[in-house]
């Protein structure tokens, strides 16, 4: 399979133009006789995948300080990411990071709504699994893709308080709805109503959130959907991911990184886990779905100069409905590079494209501050 064609080339070219022209009206904000109260980022994004085709949008963000006599806490951001792909794809997500009162208090609020025209992969080894016979020869290959559209909008938030070293403990509590309507003849559409709440904890010695060079980060959340409190289904969702950070050089570093989430109980259409969504970059066909995705990652970050540096990275995924499920052989690989500029040099804020590639798949990715410093 072709992977990259002139097509995609002339995306990248594209993108790096664009998000290039916006770093170059960051440069005269980063060098304040007297610092701002809130430093700002613009990037313009155009990419191209399997699934949406070509997407343009915008990703922003504003750093700033609650209390600009706290210097103990680090600074909170509110970003704004929006995206339109030429399958009719749009979203418009507005996460916000607070840090207060010393970094005694963490708090996080999420709100976005959209229309994902998307697919799903049906394997008919499993689909015949269970038939005396075997399947009839028009089923030649080993699966194919549905289409489906999903809208959806969702409100997202958690508090933690500070109870012991740098380790954080507080709620969770999240609203979503969803409708997800399949490309299938005389298919019901699946409409779920999800209220849920659950435990988030943190364990953070990383020497930076923006831009760590050293330390370690180690998240682990519940969030648990209950048909008694209005959902319209009763599943719970654990999330765990946790980061090592190795300093090379003086502002340098290599990356180690575990990830799981696990949807456990009577998980709907649009609570199960895609490999690549959040996660993993090279995958973005949607193939790779099931309740239970983990994956193990590593990724270099080198700085060439003050302003410019570059990613590599790689790691392995497998997507699974419960561990009896799990081989070796099935094990999902991926690896890519990526460009960053440091937008904000006094907050360590960067801005960058990342490009990867799965098996049979790959993706584009444009982000501000570094991967998994939610």
């Amino acid at each position: 399979m072709k992977i990259f064609s002139r097509h995609t080339f002339i995306i990248l070219l594209c993108g790096l133009a664009m998000t290039s022209s916006v770093f170059g009206q960051q440069k005269n904000d980063t060098l304040p006789k007297k610092e701002k109260r809130i430093k700002t980022v613009l990037i313009p994004t155009l990419s191209y995948n399997n699934s949406f085709k070509t997407s343009v949008g915008f990703m922003a963000a504003g750093i700033y300080r609650l209390n600009r006599k706290d210097t103990i806490s680090p600074e909170s951001s509110t970003n704004i990411i929006g995206t339109y792909s030429a399958n009719n794809t749009w979203f418009a997500v507005l996460p916000s990071k607070f840090y207060f009162k010393e970094d005694k208090y963490r708090a996080l609020f999420v709100t976005g709504m959209g229309n994902i025209n998307f697919q799903t992969y049906l394997d008919w080894g499993n689909f015949f699994d269970n038939l005396p016979i075997p399947p009839p020869p028009v089923f030649e290959e080993e699966g194919v893709f549905i289409d489906y559209s999903t809208q959806f909008q969702f409100v997202y938030s958690d508090f933690m308080v500070n109870v012991f070293d740098r380790l954080y403990a507080g709620v969770n509590i999240i609203y979503a709805h969803n409708k997800t309507t399949f490309d299938i003849t005389g298919a019901p559409s699946d409409s779920q109503d999800l209220f849920g709440f659950g435990l988030s904890s943190e364990y953070d010695k990383r020497d930076n959130q923006m831009q760590p060079i050293k330390g370690f980060n180690a998240k682990l959340s519940t969030t648990s959907f209950l048909e008694s409190l209005g959902s319209t289904t009763s599943y719970t969702n654990v999330n765990f991911q946790y980061n090592k950070y190795f300093q090379q050089g003086e502002k340098n570093t290599l990356l180690l990184r575990a990830y799981g989430q696990a949807a456990l109980g009577d998980v709907p259409f649009a609570g199960q886990n895609i490999v690549g969504r959040d996660d993993l970059r090279g995958y973005s066909n949607g193939k790779h779905r099931a309740n239970q995705v983990y994956d193990v990652q590593t990724e270099y970050r080198h700085w060439m100069t003050d302003r410019w540096g570059y990613v590599a990275f790689g790691g392995v995924a497998a997507a699974v409905n419960g561990p009896e499920d799990f081989k070796f052989n099935e094990l999902l690989p991926a690896a890519g590079v990526g460009v960053r500029f440091m937008a904000i040099p006094s907050s360590r804020i960067t801005v960058g494209m990342d490009v990867a590639a799965g098996k049979d798949d790959w993706g584009i990715y444009f982000r501000i501050g570094e991967a998994f410093t939610r």
